[in-house]
């Protein structure tokens, strides 16, 4: 064990919790919450943590501040340390320790909620906290060790350490049965004559126009758009309604049987999708034996 770093002054975990309030805050200000006392003190820490490693921390960038990339390694750094220890102050307290995961709300709601009683089984009475943010916020913050897991929309590499691949979601053009006006009705004939919900993002209108025009040598009509969602929660909410029909992920098919509502594949529009996969932060794994259990045990459970 190196104690070199001890024999120097300068260096404290208080000094290094501030520099990682600041850090995930991205400014001495945020960091203080208001408080005069607090911001000057947070300067000071960061100034003498400078001066002990010899080295710049971070930079001024407008009313900010943005971190050197020595800053981002001893900001991810001293996370995973402190994290650590805390976990060990809860052992030592029996106190549940906290664990972070983070995805988009659809994910959350179809995925990983369903699944909570066994991940709260395997996680041995740790406290899950959820977050939802967008694919790169998520991959940016666990690797800096804000969140312990994330699930996002991309593929793993062989081999590649700290993700794994869980499935690929296939969306579904879901509507009310009592909204039909024949049982019958194909795909093509769904999509332009139901009042639809669908997302705003992404690129599902023009996979939607290019393969009703696969479809007949005449134009066909569009869709008919009866709302425009920024989340797939929104659609599903207008789908149960009744008024209307949604494109949703497969995943949700639980919450709509098929007594009551008709279901389309979307197959036929040769939609790209990315895998969904969990990631987690390798070295809050490292120091953290409940985040090293649990990346094995959520790789398996929320496979789908």
């Amino acid at each position: 064990m190196n104690l070199s770093i001890l024999s120097k002054s300068g260096f404290s975990l208080d000094r290094l919790a501030g520099f990682c309030a600041v850090a995930g805050a991205g400014s001495i200000v945020g960091a203080a919450r208001g408080d005069a006392v607090r911001q000057s003190l947070l300067s000071r820490q960061i100034r003498e943590l400078e001066e002990f490693f010899g080295t710049e921390l971070v930079r001024r960038q407008g009313r900010g501040l943005v971190l050197t990339d020595v800053g981002v390694e001893l900001a991810a750094l001293g996370r995973s340390q402190i994290t650590a220890l805390g976990d060990f102050a809860s052992n030592c307290q029996n106190a549940p320790i906290r664990i972070s995961l983070a995805a988009s709300e659809s994910l959350l709601q179809w995925l990983v909620l369903p699944r909570l009683t066994a991940l709260r089984k395997a996680a041995a009475g740790a406290i899950f906290v959820l977050h939802h943010e967008d694919n790169t916020a998520i991959a940016a913050r666990v690797q800096e060790g804000l969140y312990d897991f994330g699930l996002i929309r991309r593929k793993v590499t062989r081999g590649e350490p700290g993700a794994a691949e869980l499935g690929v979601l296939q969306e579904i053009l879901i509507a009310p049965r009592a909204l039909l006006p024949r049982p019958d009705l194909t795909l093509a004939e769904a999509l332009t004559t139901l009042p639809m919900a669908i997302p705003l993002a992404g690129t599902l209108r023009s996979a939607v126009d290019a393969y009703l025009s696969r479809q007949s040598k005449t134009p066909r009509p569009g869709m008919h758009l009866a709302l425009e969602c920024t989340s797939y929660l929104h659609a599903s909410a207008a789908l149960k309604t009744g008024d209307c029909a949604a494109i949703l992920p497969g995943l949700a098919l639980t919450e709509f049987p098929e007594d009551l509502y008709r279901h389309w594949s979307l197959a036929p529009l040769k939609l790209e999708r990315h895998p969904v996969s969990l990631i987690w932060n390798q070295r809050n794994a490292a120091v953290r034996p409940m985040v090293s259990g649990l990346s094995m045990a959520l790789s398996k459970m929320l496979k789908f």
